[in-house]
């Protein structure tokens, strides 16, 4: 009972720090905002290429699942380096 309502407050507390970040997030400006868009695309591919590697490894076999993983997390990369995954402006 206890173990449960631990994990309970646990995931109210995570969903009340992504709320009052994102409320914070959406205050920024506009240039802020494609910055710190275009970090978390950054972190968030290389996160999905090793977690793919990771789990490659500690499986010793190529699952597809973790390739189409790493490859998501390539394209990512990619797609922010060149641009693709920028907001386009209503004009």
């Amino acid at each position: 009972m206890i173990k449960g309502l631990l994990i309970l407050f646990t995931v109210f507390a995570v969903i009340a720090l992504l709320n009052f970040s994102s409320l914070k997030l959406m205050k920024l400006e506009a240039v802020k905002k494609a910055k710190f868009r275009k970090v978390f695309f950054y972190f968030y591919g290389l996160f999905l290429i090793f977690t793919g590697v990771v789990n490659c490894i500690e499986q010793s076999e190529l699952n597809i699942i973790f390739i189409i993983e790493i490859l998501i997390g390539v394209v990512f990369l990619v797609g922010n380096y060149l641009g693709k995954l920028e907001e386009k402006k209503l004009s």
